[in-house]
């Protein structure tokens, strides 16, 4: 098996048909989605960390939920003990 240059590559996934079924199976894939799901939660953290305005943004987000604003209550009084 030869190596497919990275060009082949954004060609094939020009074809909105072939993208399709490779997102659908992703999405089948527990394990598959658990990568991605940690690759995509890295990248996100790292943004966070760099970018404060984003980081603002999402604090915002949070604290308009109020699910969301009870587990970081929750969180502080545990931590707090």
């Amino acid at each position: 098996m030869g190596v497919i240059e990275k060009g082949a590559v954004r060609e094939l996934l020009q074809d909105p048909e072939l993208v399709t079924a490779i997102i659908k199976a992703v999405i089948e894939d527990p394990e598959a989605m658990d990568d991605l799901a940690e690759d995509i939660a890295d990248k996100l953290s790292d943004e966070l960390e760099e970018d404060p305005e984003l980081m603002r943004k999402v604090v915002e987000a949070v604290m308009a939920s109020p699910e969301a604003k009870k587990r970081v209550i929750k969180k502080v009084v545990e931590d707090l003990s």
